[in-house]
């Protein structure tokens, strides 16, 4: 009071009122949102997570009925009808990229608090397997990791590690298959750098982009396939010069899709292409529209649909769609207004058993908001993993047509 007193005889007239004595009153929070302004992404949607924090890399269990993710720098699992979730890494192990080996291994990309963190980077880092019951990791699987695939139904995982040799050759395929005792490994004849790396949908071959550091074609960006059975890799497409690959190409029944765009883009103007089956020449997937910008794209686990992240336009906001490969027909799964999906292509995944697609997203807001709820109840300003029905009628008639 002696305070406010100083003030208003100093003149502060701005600050305080002189017309006379204010009547004290609580200040009532604003009322919520209307309809138009709920965080959303469409009928069916549903939140698979809750809270604050950073999430990415979600991956639904085997048998379908739990959810890991990274939740800032450590992996959790949780149920996918319950809240509370359980940490599977120790504080101070920064993971990227979680995937399930089975029903309760895990296999994480990241670093552990015992590792030279010079020598890792954004990159690259080490594989670690994470069974149940263990705290932090099992231990280290391979080191100089660029990059993750896994089936679907957690069947194998298979990671790029990069072991330069004398012939200025680099890299070796790292595959952990559930139930087995160690890790088997591949080295790969590869001239250049792995970009992207998935598996098939039967586990049985391997996918790649790789920028090639030597040689004529030298700046390129190819597309290569390894079989482990023949323990060779297939070049099936060079990209133009100065296109470059983003995420990993996706094995499919109707061929490879993969998203390329001209390098340093910064419109971000990408094209989803195709590789088809027994050929060597890649070509845009017309289904889609001229005017669609493709983001990240992952397949089913059955081979016959692709999920792709994108925009109908520059204009429009990004939407899940389901692309069916037989019909070549795209139909959204999501319909978005204002909330912001990722399109980290790790951050993109289908259920094992292919009923629906996981994503990442967040509500953008424009500016501050008051709502009337208690604080732990807003997930508006955070990141959150959500379940999408996949169950489209491109879908219903691509399984026909398989049959």
């Amino acid at each position: 009071m002696a305070l406010l007193s100083v003030l208003g005889t100093a003149g502060c007239g701005g600050f305080l009122s002189t017309a006379g004595p204010v009547e004290e009153d609580a200040i009532k929070p604003a009322a919520p949102a209307d309809d138009t302004a709920n965080l959303d992404l469409g009928p069916g949607v549903r939140p698979l997570s809750l809270g604050p924090g950073d999430k990415g890399s979600p991956r639904i269990s085997p048998s379908g009925d739990r959810v890991a993710f990274v939740l800032d720098d450590y992996v959790v699992e949780k149920s996918l009808y319950a809240q509370d979730s359980m940490r599977r890494t120790a504080k101070g192990f920064s993971a990227t990229d979680t995937d399930w080996l089975s029903e309760e291994d895990l296999i994480v990309l990241g670093t552990s608090p015992g590792e030279d963190a010079g020598t890792q980077t954004e990159e690259i880092g080490s594989l670690f397997v994470v069974r149940s019951g263990d705290h932090p990791a099992s231990g280290i699987l391979a080191e100089g990791v660029r990059a993750t695939g896994a089936q679907a139904d957690g069947g194998s995982v298979v990671a790029f590690a990069e072991t330069p040799e004398a012939d200025g050759s680099m890299g070796t395929l790292v595959r952990i298959r559930a139930g087995g005792n160690a890790a088997q490994f591949f080295p790969v004849a590869l001239q250049g750098r792995v970009s992207g790396l998935s598996l098939s949908p039967d586990g049985r071959e391997a996918a790649m982009a790789v920028r090639i550091e030597s040689g004529e074609d030298a700046g390129r960006v190819e597309l290569v396939t390894y079989r482990f059975s023949e323990g060779e890799t297939r070049r099936v497409a060079l990209l133009d010069e100065g296109l470059e690959a983003i995420g990993a190409p996706q094995i499919t029944s109707r061929g490879i899709y993969f998203i390329a765009g001209e390098e340093g883009d910064k419109e971000a103007d990408y094209t989803l292409y195709k590789v088809p089956e027994r050929s060597l020449e890649y070509e845009t997937v017309r289904g889609v529209g001229e005017d669609f910008i493709p983001a990240s794209i992952a397949v089913s686990p059955d081979g016959t649909s692709l999920a792709v992240l994108g925009r109908r336009s520059s204009r429009s906001p990004t939407d899940l769609y389901v692309l069916g490969l037989a019909s070549d027909a795209l139909d959204a799964v999501t319909t978005n207004e204002n909330m912001e999906i990722k399109t980290k292509p790790g951050d993109l995944s289908w259920s094992p058993d292919g009923s629906y697609i996981v994503v990442v997203a967040r509500g953008v807001l424009s500016g501050p908001k008051v709502y009337g709820s208690p604080a732990k109840d807003l997930s508006s300003a955070f990141y959150n993993v959500y379940g999408v029905p996949a169950g489209t009628a491109a879908q219903k008639a691509d399984r026909g047509q398989s049959r």
